[in-house]
């Protein structure tokens, strides 16, 4: 049976394709059953009968063929063998090379993903300090808002601008008009009169014709005009003692400022006008000792006032609240003009000369509507801007006006003497206007 095995198995697989060898080879297993079969009898049944007797050299050929034949098989099953072998350590190899590679990849992708997780971490750190620092700047940047604006405020000394400093200049104008019409039923006349020659001696004898109707034999001026004349003088008063000081009314430096503002504002205006600025809101907010000298000077200008007018009107000692009132608001006025970049000027205008211009002036009824300006009551307030020109204002000033004449009509009603005097009355006026716009 060991020897009909590797037959059967060579014939089962089927990988061997020389018929000779499997001719042979079942040549060689005839053979063998037939010596080891014992010999039977003939039968009539007996497809063929077989030989007695077989030669020794047949017996050798089929001995040698199944010897053949067991060792092709043999290598046939050896090599199949070996090639299985060769292919499952194929198999092998293929498979750990693939598994090596899988891990390689494994461990490059683990890696890689380490490396972008500790990006990713770096990154949001850096995200998160630069939010907080993004809050620290915006803290910052608040507090130095804040600081800038307090610093703005404290330059601008008060919350004014121009949109409320126009009103303010409109509001003083008409209390000083509503003061002196309140005072024109106290007034008496004949030193109305005499206030009015004293401080205007140089157009006497012009007063005299344009507003002391002709066959008058009281040679007293009408209290409208009188009025006139006091108000002239109240706005004029307040301008040059309280507006037109370089800081404000009862500063000891005044004097010192006004040298070292003219001095800067010639180099660089810009920083003459900061220099103003916090000036005046270091006075405002730490007067220190300047407080009392601020208080004297109100009270001393008050005093002057009243004492001037006091001829005019006798029971103004007794009652000075409202010249007090117009003090104090043109100092708050002061105040809010001098915290302004905008300067905020005042247009001359030269009695006797300059035409009414209904843009710039307004004229009072007991006048002519237009023609000259023989007196000019109010200044007409201007605000420019450089930068815009619609932000500003011009504020009228109140004249009166008389007809216009020719010039050898004027040569024939004046003397050279007055003519002398109008014209340095002019040129005064001009000097005034010149000094309170600097």
């Amino acid at each position: 049976m060991s020897d009909k095995e590797p037959t059967i198995t060579a014939s089962s697989t089927k990988e061997t394709s020389y018929s000779q060898e499997e001719d042979a080879a079942d040549r060689s297993s005839q053979e063998e059953q037939t010596l080891t079969t014992p010999r039977r009898k003939p039968s009539v049944h007996s497809f063929r009968v077989m030989e007695a007797k077989e030669s020794e050299s047949d017996k050798d050929l089929v001995i040698h063929s199944l010897n053949e034949s067991l060792h092709i098989h043999k290598e046939i099953l050896e090599k199949i063998q070996s090639e299985k072998e060769a292919y499952h350590q194929q198999i092998e190899k293929e498979r750990e090379l693939e598994k090596q590679q899988a891990d390689s990849w494994r461990q490059a992708s683990e890696r890689a993903l380490e490396e972008q997780l500790n990006r990713c971490s770096e990154l949001e750190y850096s995200i998160s300090q630069l939010r907080r620092e993004l809050e620290i700047k915006k803290e910052d940047y608040k507090k130095l808002e804040v600081k800038f604006y307090s610093y703005v405020k404290q330059i601008r000394v008060t919350d004014d601008d121009l949109s409320t400093i126009q009103p303010e200049i409109s509001h003083l104008l008409s209390q000083l008009n509503n003061t002196c019409m309140g005072l024109k039923s106290k007034m008496n006349r004949e030193q109305g009169t005499i206030f009015v020659f004293k401080h205007w001696e140089h157009r006497t004898d012009l007063i005299r014709k344009y507003m002391i109707p002709s066959g008058n034999d009281s040679d007293l001026l009408d209290t409208s005009y009188i009025t006139f004349f006091v108000e002239k003088y109240l706005i004029h008063t307040l301008l040059q003692r309280i507006l037109d000081v370089p800081i404000h009314l009862g500063v000891s430096i005044n004097d010192s400022f006004q040298e070292v503002n003219e001095w800067m504002a010639s180099r660089n205006k810009e920083w003459a006008n900061r220099l103003r600025q916090q000036v005046c809101a270091l006075v405002v907010q730490q007067p220190g000792d300047e407080e009392k000298g601020i208080a004297d000077a109100r009270q001393q200008l008050l005093d002057e006032i009243v004492e001037e007018l006091h001829p005019v009107y006798p029971s103004l000692k007794q009652d000075p609240k409202k010249i007090e009132n117009l003090i104090s608001r043109a100092s708050k006025l002061n105040l809010a003009i001098k915290g302004q970049e905008i300067k905020i000027e005042r247009l001359p205008i030269e009695e006797g000369v300059t035409r009414f211009d209904g843009e710039t002036m307004k004229a009072t009824a007991k006048g002519k509507p237009d023609g000259i300006v023989f007196l000019s009551i109010t200044p007409t307030f201007v605000a420019r801007d450089e930068v815009d020109n619609e932000h500003g204002f011009t504020i009228p000033g109140k004249v009166f006006c008389i007809e216009e004449v020719t010039d050898h009509m004027e040569e024939d009603q004046h003397t050279p003497d007055v003519d002398k005097d109008i014209k340095e009355n002019t040129s005064h006026e001009e000097e005034s206007d010149d000094e309170s716009s600097k």
